[in-house]
């Protein structure tokens, strides 16, 4: 076995490492962290099958948007921790700009 036979196996077996903590995972947060470093994982595997370009794709595309995008509309957005602490309580109340 040459090193990067085992370079390739390493990598793709903490692909799938990754892979299994964003379903196993309980904190949300988490889960899009594990699911960023899947997709370094799965662009690291296109670079060991010399596809560069995929490789760029890859990054740019799905660590770079797809990922930050997740993060942000989990942030944004309001919700309920379940079986933990109220993160944020809707009051009933309108917005302030609303009469």
């Amino acid at each position: 076995m040459d090193l990067t036979t085992l370079f390739f196996l390493i990598f793709s077996g903490l692909t799938i490492g990754c892979a299994i903590m964003v379903v196993a995972s309980k904190d949300i947060v988490h889960s899009v962290v594990f699911l960023a470093a899947t997709f370094v994982g799965v662009g690291i595997i296109y670079m060991f099958l010399n596809s560069e370009y995929l490789f760029l794709i890859q990054i740019l595309v799905y660590v770079g948007a797809i990922n930050v995008l997740i993060l942000f509309g989990i942030m944004l957005t309001k919700r309920r921790m379940v079986g933990g602490d109220v993160c944020e309580v809707d009051d009933g109340k309108k917005g302030r700009w609303s009469p």
